[in-house]
């Protein structure tokens, strides 16, 4: 368990180094575009760090400004939850690194979708690794020891919980934006979040409260 401790930490300090990299792209290609357009809504620069200054280009997979039309997090635009959920199906649809499911209805019956990243080994051995977390998560059915080996042979879970509260438009835009970073991007800190653990990811926590709350305050 220490040890499976230790290496999230390290993994965390590799990822804060990186933000301050003076490398910003490379082994990553910048989508076109996609420099000029965050800089243009980040404005002042010294609120842009260089780690998320550009999009991955990727041949096969979406990015958000492909498939939005615009940058996550564009001045005056929205994500609404159909658009959210679309655009996790088409990345889970392209990329062998995401798998998109179900988990529930929410209180208005509406579908909530969960997004799984890791690399492609991680995505084929998910039920697996769903399995030992859940024997990892009652101490009454796991020994020690069995919890041990669990551990030895399974990976760390991450998840992002996007959208809490109906005015908390932000977060579903960022993390659409993070499921892609996570899925492309050949930076070898990312690659290591791929093969060292499952990030999930819910876009959108209050399925329509946003949406209604965005709707109302723009008067549609």
């Amino acid at each position: 368990m220490v040890r499976w401790l230790v290496g999230i930490a390290a993994l965390l300090g590799v990822m804060g180094a990186a933000a301050f990299s003076s490398d910003t792209a490379a082994p990553d290609i910048p989508e076109p575009g996609s420099v000029e357009a965050i800089a243009k809504a980040t404005g002042d620069p010294r609120f842009l760090s260089p780690w998320v200054s550009y999009l991955p280009q990727s041949k096969g997979v979406p990015s958000p400004l492909a498939f939005f039309g615009r940058i996550a997090g564009a001045p005056g635009e929205f994500v609404d939850t159909a658009k959210a959920q679309a655009y996790c199906r088409a990345l889970a649809a392209a990329s062998p690194r995401v798998r998109a499911f179900s988990i529930g209805r929410s209180e208005e019956g509406r579908e909530i979708l969960m997004v799984a990243i890791a690399d492609e080994r991680g995505i084929q051995d998910l039920d697996r690794l769903k399995a030992a977390t859940a024997s990892l998560a009652d101490p009454r059915t796991t020994s020690p020891a069995t919890a041990e080996a669990l551990i030895a042979a399974s990976r760390p879970v991450y998840y992002f919980n996007a959208s809490l509260h109906a005015d908390e438009t932000g977060s579903a835009e960022a993390v659409l934006e993070l499921a892609y970073r996570l899925a492309v991007s050949e930076q070898p800190n990312i690659r290591r979040i791929r093969e060292q653990l499952v990030v999930l990811i819910n876009p959108g926590r209050i399925l329509t409260g946003g949406t209604k709350w965005w709707s109302g305050s723009i008067g549609i």
